[in-house]
């Protein structure tokens, strides 16, 4: 730890600008602090995922399969920001992806239609103590937030059985972050990390291997591959839902450094 939305209701994102806010602002005051050289950088950035898995609701459910190619005929609207404050012992973090998703698609033989719309908020905030200069170790909490639809018709019945559910939680995430310069103007950072144990989802693995390119002191770009699996359930009978959703996909972006 990467499925994104239009216009996002404020009782959604309340908690997660809270969160950010509260990232940001005591970024800045460390940033003001003599502890050290801080660099500052902000991200903005794109992923063309792949989706699969599966989403239940009630006893509804909506096998998911969604390539690369397919996801820009199913995503409505989507948005990436990440921002990265550090020294030479720290570092903050705070990424933030909005996903608004339709999808559709048949059973074995096409005797069962399912369709399946889905507004996802991921939030990622991130503390990193530094063990080298290339390598830190990340403790993270990921906030998700989740609006499905899922909507299942068979060919033998004449009637749509539809369930909507709003599901969100908070995982907790430890792992480690690898950047280093390869060549010239070239940087490669490769993340892992793991978590949920029960405390929000069962579980959560994030993964990201980018290279980074540096026009300028200032400016630069990056490609790179990211990857966001997370296996959740929560409630019983008529509300139980679960979601066990793999995204992953390149990811391309511009990064501003001050």
């Amino acid at each position: 730890m990467v499925d994104y939305f239009p216009v996002v209701p404020v009782r959604r994102l309340s908690l997660a600008l809270v969160t950010v806010a509260v990232l940001l602002g005591s970024a800045t005051v460390r940033a003001e602090s003599p502890a050290g050289d801080w660099r500052q950088t902000v991200s903005l950035y794109g992923i063309g995922a792949a989706i699969d898995g599966e989403a239940k609701l009630g006893d509804r459910v909506a096998p998911v399969d969604i390539s690369s190619s397919d996801l820009f005929d199913a995503l409505d609207f989507g948005a990436m920001i990440a921002y990265r404050i550090e020294n030479q012992d720290w570092s903050f973090s705070a990424d933030l992806t909005y996903m608004d998703l339709g999808w559709s698609g048949k059973g074995p033989r096409g005797q069962v239609r399912a369709s399946l719309d889905v507004e996802q908020l991921t939030l990622m905030g991130s503390v990193g103590r530094k063990l080298t200069p290339e390598l830190e170790v990340l403790f993270t909490l990921a906030y998700f937030d989740l609006s499905s639809q899922v909507a299942v018709s068979a060919a033998s019945v004449d009637r749509t059985l539809r369930a909507r559910r709003d599901a969100s939680w908070v995982d907790p995430l430890v792992g480690l972050r690898y950047a280093a310069p390869i060549r010239g103007k070239w940087d490669f950072q490769l993340r892992g990390e793991v978590g949920g144990f029960g405390v929000g989802s069962d579980l959560t693995v994030h993964g990201l291997a980018a290279l980074h390119h540096r026009t300028s002191e200032r400016f630069g770009w990056f490609v790179g591959y990211r990857y966001i699996a997370y296996d959740y359930e929560e409630g019983r009978g008529a509300n139980y839902q679960r979601y066990d959703l793999k995204q992953h996909g390149p990811t391309i972006g511009v990064a501003v450094r001050f």
